[in-house]
């Protein structure tokens, strides 16, 4: 690349997409890194004063992510790695498939009230959660076939699939490649196109992120400032580094950088009935994509979700749920 030289629009925005998701990830790394501050000293009883009675504050709405109990974890071998996965309900199977750098807690808010009338299976796709975490090329078609696999273990011969972001390409490659074992596809924020914008710039510019600040990251993929408090870096800093997943994160951002896999020309070949939810505020993988994967899959249905982000099952669950059940539960067209 020659300094000084101005990238065209769909390079800039393919480069600023992988290096705000990097910048993310090793942002979690670095932190682990730093020195932590010292605890103060405990106070004798008699050395403490008396306070008056702090105002009470109003309650926060609670991270539906980290607050929201799963069902019991269970695990199954696919190409000799473990799978873990988390499944509840009877009836026709709907796999969830989350994105990058996540795991099935992303679908907390949603595996219950889907599980009413389905049977819902949300697992930790290889590399990432409690799964395996082997050394490895994570490529889109690598999680594709490790879906087959699993899929296969679990003795399901064809399932609805719902995948997010990273999720949702893997959901839309694995349709295209597997043509027969999909019954519908909804694909939630998906990622998978090339980029044809530059990322808009958040109200307030970018800021560097650090686990204090995590907030702002996650307000602005969600557009959720009830739940995106300054809790939320620490948290999610230590669900990484109880996932150990950075590899896996640093593998899947170097592999979408090269951008071999994208979906772009390969649209015309899904057959499936797809629900394209996608909400208004997203500002990593804007609404434009959504648009030109509802104008790419023929009978595509696309719908806006209002007041939420880039991982809308979170900041909008009930709103979330309804659409995909009504999506789910309805005849083919």
């Amino acid at each position: 690349m020659t300094l000084g030289k101005t990238l065209p629009l769909k390079d800039s925005g393919r480069i600023g997409l992988g290096f705000l998701i990097l910048l993310f990830s090793l942002s979690f790394m670095a932190w682990g890194q730093m020195e932590q501050p010292t605890p103060p000293t405990p106070q004798t009883p008699e050395a403490v004063q008396p306070t008056t009675q702090p105002t009470a504050q109003p309650e926060t709405p609670e991270d539906p992510v980290s607050t929201i109990p799963l069902p019991e974890p269970q695990t199954v071998m696919v190409k000799d790695h473990k799978i873990v996965y988390y499944e509840a309900g009877q009836g026709n199977v709907v796999i969830l498939i989350h994105g990058l750098g996540a795991d099935s807690h992303h679908w907390a808010a949603n595996i219950g009230p889907l599980s009413s009338g389905f049977h819902v299976i949300a697992l930790d796709q290889i590399g990432y959660g409690k799964s395996d975490k082997p050394v490895m090329r994570y490529t889109v078609g690598n999680f594709a076939e490790y879906l087959h696999g699993f899929m296969e273990a679990l003795n399901v011969p064809k399932a609805s699939l719902v995948g997010n972001s990273l999720g949702g390409w893997v959901a839309l490659d694995f349709t295209i490649r597997h043509p027969d074992m999909v019954d519908k596809l909804v694909l939630v924020d998906a990622a998978g196109l090339h980029p044809a914008d530059p990322l808009r710039t958040p109200k307030g510019g970018w800021k560097n992120l650090t686990p204090l600040n995590t907030h702002w990251f996650f307000d602005l993929m969600d557009a959720n400032k009830a739940w995106a408090t300054t809790d939320l870096g620490p948290h999610s800093f230590e669900r990484h580094v109880k996932n150990g997943d950075s590899y896996t994160v640093a593998s899947s951002v170097a592999e979408m950088a090269m951008g071999r896999e994208f979906e772009d020309k390969k649209l015309d070949k899904v057959q499936t009935p797809t629900l394209i939810l996608w909400g208004r505020d997203d500002m990593l993988i804007p609404l434009a994509m959504g648009e030109h994967f509802n104008k790419g899959i023929a009978g595509s249905q696309l719908i806006v979700i209002e007041g939420t982000g880039h991982i809308p099952m979170v900041g909008k669950p009930e709103e979330f749920n309804q659409l995909v059940q009504k999506f789910l539960s309805s005849p083919p067209q």
